[in-house]
């Protein structure tokens, strides 16, 4: 009889968790749930990408010592110092990417914006950046110098504040500002932003060297208005397998020389 009882109260319990689950879904979706913000975490993670599979410029280009401190330069900070490179590799580890632009940026800013995030997505395949209006991971936001050189300073016209892990999972949280009183038109707009957008995706460095004001977006007096060549293999190469969320420099740059040619 006592077996029976406690057979008996097994599958109740059973069914009552059967309930639960089919009602609220997983713990792991419970978990999603309560804590609010940090849903982002439980989110999916980003498709993984392998070195095989990158365009075979991007793949020649990696084994190059000129390069590995290209991107060594564009992934790390130099904080510390000119030359420092500190800090963890950091990306987003997710499968989707939100971007909400919050004001209107002008004539033609928001198509243009719509057109970065297209080319993002035809350049690497593990994580898919959208524009969305609310809840976002990026937000980018035009503001009055005022307002900008308040919060951020008189001495930029862009920047873009980054929450992250120093691992897994990387990236949380990106908001982009433009001092819109100083750059008054589209076309004085539109450099910033693709600049402070390949910072919000981990980027981190700079080039400073005049002879980077039109091979890379990330010259610090930006000036281009779409990412050149090897910034895509930077791209694609942070997007894919071989780069990991907390990799050192030292072993970014090891993956890179093992990025099949």
């Amino acid at each position: 009889m006592r077996v029976a009882r406690r057979l008996i109260s097994l599958l109740l319990l059973i069914g009552v968790a059967a309930t639960l689950v089919n009602f609220y879904g997983w713990p792991q979706q419970w978990l999603g749930l309560q804590v609010g913000d940090l849903t982002r975490l439980v989110d999916r993670r980003a498709t993984s990408v392998s070195p095989e599979s990158l365009p075979a410029y991007t793949r020649t280009v990696a084994g190059k010592a000129w390069f590995q401190s290209y991107f060594t330069r564009v992934a790390f900070s130099e904080e510390a110092g000119a030359g420092s490179f500190t800090g963890r590799l950091t990306k987003w580890d997710k499968r989707r990417v939100r971007i909400d632009v919050l004001n209107d940026g002008g004539p033609g800013m928001d198509d243009y914006v719509q057109r970065l995030v297209r080319r993002l997505n035809r350049m690497q395949s593990a994580t898919r950046f959208t524009i969305a209006d609310g809840r976002a991971d990026i937000t980018i936001e035009y503001v009055s110098h005022a307002a900008y050189a308040r919060t951020l300073g008189a001495g930029s016209v862009g920047n873009c504040e980054t929450r992250f892990y120093s691992t897994t999972p990387g990236l949380i949280e990106a908001a982009i500002t433009i001092d819109a009183g100083v750059l008054r038109t589209p076309a004085q707009r539109k450099p910033v932003v693709i600049h402070e957008l390949t910072h919000a995706l981990g980027f981190k460095g700079h080039f400073r060297e005049a002879r980077y004001r039109t091979r890379s977006v990330l010259y610090y007096a930006a000036s281009l208005t779409n990412w050149s060549q090897n910034d895509g293999a930077a791209i694609r190469i942070m997007y894919s397998s071989s780069m990991k969320n907390g990799m050192s420099v030292s072993a970014a740059r090891k993956a890179l020389r093992h990025i099949p040619s």
